[in-house]
């Protein structure tokens, strides 16, 4: 995935971000509806993050998303629908006043594929999807269609991101599961965290 030079950064506490979601907003501050007009003049992207920079000692891990649709409301105001796209690192600024402004960078996987990672992943994966099926009540889409379409995905890092954002509630540990760079450690936070 190629992505912009640029990108506007809108800090939503309690908000952890992943790819292959649907975040809905309501852009209501100045600074954000200005963001949000340079977003749809240009890429129609902009990155969302839990985190202030100097608030952490870790590298600031946000979700990139692209603006699937967008109303202008009569008072300024827009709702809109971002699908996420990418953890990207948002460590280099550009631009903090009136908003952030930051050069994204893709956050990659230090480990290298090797047939052992692929077992350990592999046996991760299938201990997840256990777990999943012992619970009962997530909030958000029905149980039975997320189990469905779960049990048939063969990417690992979709897994990861599908299982955090639509069974974890707790801040602290989806932002660790986002910011974690390796995807079998990755793995063993979902499970440790189910």
């Amino acid at each position: 995935m190629n992505l912009p030079e640029q990108v506007g950064v809108m800090v939503l506490p309690q908000t952890v971000f992943f790819p292959h979601h649907l975040l809905p907003l309501h852009i209501f501050e100045p600074r954000y509806r200005t963001m949000l007009q340079q977003a749809l003049e240009g890429s129609r992207m902009f990155a969302v993050t839990s985190q202030s920079h100097g608030s952490s000692r870790t590298p600031r891990i946000g979700g990139l998303g692209l603006i699937r649709s967008c109303v202008l409301q009569p008072d300024g105001t827009s709702n809109l629908v971002l699908q996420g796209l990418a953890r990207v690192r948002l460590d280099h600024l550009l631009q903090t006043s009136p908003f952030m402004i930051a050069s994204p960078e893709p956050v990659e996987d230090p480990e290298p594929p090797s047939p052992a990672a692929t077992a350990t992943q592999d046996a991760l994966v299938a201990k997840i999807l256990e777990k999943i099926e012992t619970i009962e009540n997530p909030s958000g889409p029905s149980l039975e269609d997320v189990k469905k379409f779960i049990r048939h995905l063969e990417n690992h890092h979709a897994l990861v991101d599908l299982i955090a954002g639509c069974f974890l509630r707790d801040p602290k540990i989806r932002q660790t599961i986002l910011q974690t760079t390796s995807l079998t450690e990755r793995l063993r936070l979902l499970l440790q965290s189910l």
